[in-house]
């Protein structure tokens, strides 16, 4: 069964990605706004969150139908796990080039988008 934005959870799903690449756009183009030599430390950490949330929602999108809750929640602990790693790993490579990097920026990108999926389903309400 692939990720399809057509079923049920799968719909919920995909609209909060949708969110949260959106709200990451409009930080990009308010930082490319305020000053542009910060966008690429916004969109690392923007990306920080989007790759990963989107690798974990893609890979749950696959249990839906799974009634075994003991291996639904394998699934999901494997899932977290590589979406942490993921994260773990942008950040890693973003401070160990040469780059020189806006930590304030990037962390506020990725705190942005990463507590935005708290507060969409609360916004959202089902609708």
């Amino acid at each position: 069964m692939m990720f399809s934005p057509e079923k049920g959870i799968d719909k919920e799903i995909w609209k909060v990605l949708k969110i949260q690449f959106v709200l990451a756009g409009v930080y990009l183009i308010g930082i490319a706004f305020w000053n542009d030599a910060f966008i690429l430390s916004a969109l690392v950490g923007c990306m920080a969150v989007l790759i990963p949330n989107t690798y974990f929602y893609m890979r749950m999108g696959k249990q839906t139908k799974n009634n075994n809750a003991e291996q639904w929640l394998g699934y999901a602990y494997r899932s977290e796990i590589g979406k942490w790693l993921m994260t773990g790993m942008i950040f890693l490579l973003a401070f160990t080039s040469k780059h020189s990097w806006d930590p304030i920026v990037l962390f506020a990108g990725y705190v942005l988008v990463l507590i935005s999926s708290w507060f969409i389903p609360f916004i959202d309400k089902g609708n």
